[in-house]
């Protein structure tokens, strides 16, 4: 693909600065009062077919040490599973935790939380009957049959 973006030998995109800038992140916290809320999506997972963009699911993706519903099950999650619906595509929170320190394959645990209140009845100790093990090949298949 001959666009003038980076990409690598198979065509896909490269990371440019593995730096994440917080300048709108932290206009927003001072110059906005607290009746406006935003959130990052971590991953909007699309596809191009026949040219057009065909949206397929929200990933709301954290380290597998996170498992408090405080932060699996907040108001940027409930946004964020709100916005999958509207949009009647996926949402799916992921969790992971790298097989090898400086590795890129994970051990993942995926939910696909259906409703709101399906995010009030989580419960950190009953983890297992929320999040399903993926290994890193699963998981790569499940999202490309999104």
């Amino acid at each position: 693909m001959k666009d003038g973006l980076t990409r690598d030998t198979q065509g896909k995109r490269t990371e440019k600065t593995h730096i994440r800038d917080l300048t709108f992140n932290d206009w927003h916290r001072k110059f906005l009062s607290n009746r406006c809320y935003a959130t990052d999506i971590d991953f909007y997972e699309y596809r191009i077919e026949h040219g057009k963009i065909v949206p397929k699911a929200i990933l709301e993706v954290k380290q597998a040490h996170v498992r408090q519903k405080k932060y699996l099950c907040s108001a940027n999650t409930r946004a964020l599973l709100t916005l999958a619906h509207r949009a009647n595509i996926r949402f799916m929170i992921i969790l992971y935790s790298r097989k090898k320190y400086n590795g890129l394959e994970c051990n993942f645990w995926v939910w696909e939380p259906r409703n709101i209140e399906e995010l009030e009845q989580y419960r950190e100790q009953d983890f297992d009957e929320f999040f399903k093990v993926y290994s890193n090949s699963e998981l790569a298949k499940l999202l490309e049959a999104l």
